[in-house]
């Protein structure tokens, strides 16, 4: 049965760009069949590994938030959980043991790109993509772009979050047609999204995207080569844009301004320049305040939180915009201690890798540890819920369990 729905996962990347159903509806019919097969096949083994045994942990302690949570609700997001975990071994299952999967899942992943490089690219240039999605305005002034995503701000998360899962895929094709002509074809490919994702005007997503662009131009052997070309045209391009679309770089300079850092001024009305209101704040003002609602929360239920999705109860917020925010306020310290642990642990081994040379296997493993931590960083970020970005976060880790075991 699993050499036929396993080939449900080479359809994953691009059902990510179509909305949340279609990449969870993948990952459900997977981690089910994937589950009976585990029993029917005795596949054991695969859990076996510190992961698994981490995920155990920190979904017990999310169910026991379910039970003292003050709206029983939350089992429908604790319990549905333990989709991600076994998604993961189910991944890590599929690449050991099929041998052309990393090749095929790579062409997959690197043709969804470059779809949505050219149709980014065609939505900023013409106004409207393939689809005659418009570019969408930010306040009526700053275009963004958007692609298949059209009215949704997603496409830098994805573009930001997938990379890893990219040069990946690059390294293995590399690695099978040791093809030198490929390596400035990947090159112009990264350059062409880093530009991309500033486009997006996401700034989240764009942090995200130029540590992963330091991490490669400092670490990599392959990509961005010779490195003095790549910063120039990078340093030029991104000079350019911010002089052609300068609300582009009032935007960047924005976090800045939230957070007290830097002083934008008064215009001659008296107002502050881009409105941000004065003072200094963690991120945002808004963001400051989801927080200290957060921290309110977690004071008054230390232990287990108030159930996974509840806070959208107790506040005006749908969620804190942060992880570690929201972990303590819905879940509490035992599962927030698990999360901090393994962020300290990746910062760990990522200081642990810069100052080592690096081969394929671990410039690979380099590339991957970078996205847990920034998945794992303290920064202004979705619902920690939310299936879309979940699927995106959990299928490196199957990587990472394959490459870790090579």
């Amino acid at each position: 049965m699993i050499n036929h729905y396993h080939k449900l996962i080479y359809f994953l990347p691009v059902a990510l760009i179509s909305g949340p159903f279609l990449p969870d509806l993948i990952v459900v019919i997977c981690s089910i069949l994937f589950l009976i097969d585990t029993f029917r096949l005795k596949l054991f083994e695969y859990y076996k590994n510190n992961f698994f045994k981490i995920f155990l942990l920190f979904f017990l302690f999310l169910n026991l938030s379910s039970i003292f949570s003050i709206n029983t609700l939350s089992f429908k997001y604790s319990l549905a959980y333990f989709r991600y975990g076994v998604f993961v071994i189910f991944i890590y299952y599929v690449l050991k043991n099929y041998s052309n999967s990393k090749i095929l899942l790579g062409y997959s992943i690197i043709a969804t790109f470059v779809i949505l490089v050219i149709d980014g690219y065609v939505q900023f240039i013409f106004g409207k993509n393939i689809f005659f999605f418009e570019l969408q305005k930010y306040q009526g002034s700053l275009s963004y772009v958007t692609s298949f995503f059209n009215e949704e701000k997603k496409l830098g998360s994805f573009l930001s979050r997938m990379l890893p899962l990219l040069l990946i895929s690059f390294l293995f094709i590399k690695e099978k047609y040791q093809n030198a002509n490929l390596n400035n074809f990947f090159s112009m490919m990264i350059l062409l999204i880093f530009f991309l994702t500033f486009l997006t005007t996401e700034r989240v997503s764009i942090f995200i995207f130029i540590v992963f662009f330091i991490g490669i131009f400092i670490k990599s052997k392959i990509f961005l080569k010779p490195k003095i070309f790549f910063l120039l045209i990078s340093a030029s391009g991104l000079i350019i844009v911010f002089y052609n679309y300068p609300q582009l770089y009032l935007k960047m300079k924005s976090i800045l301004y939230s957070s007290g850092i830097l002083f934008p001024g008064y215009t001659k009305e008296g107002v502050v320049l881009g409105e941000y209101a004065i003072g200094k704040f963690i991120f945002s003002k808004f963001h400051h305040e989801q927080i200290i609602s957060s921290i309110k929360i977690f004071l008054e239920n230390p232990f287990f939180g108030i159930g996974a999705k509840n806070f959208k109860f107790i506040s005006y917020s749908w969620h804190p915009h942060n992880y570690h925010a929201q972990i303590l306020a819905e879940i509490g310290i035992f599962s927030y201690l698990i999360i901090f642990s393994l962020f300290i642990y990746f910062v760990f081994e990522i200081v642990k890798k810069y100052f080592q040379s690096l081969d394929l296997k671990n410039e690979i493993k380099f590339y991957l540890l970078i996205s847990f931590f920034l998945s794992l960083m303290p920064i202004p970020s979705g619902d920690f819920f939310n299936n879309w970005v979940n699927i995106m976060i959990f299928l490196p880790v199957g990587y990472y369990l394959y490459i870790n075991e090579k």
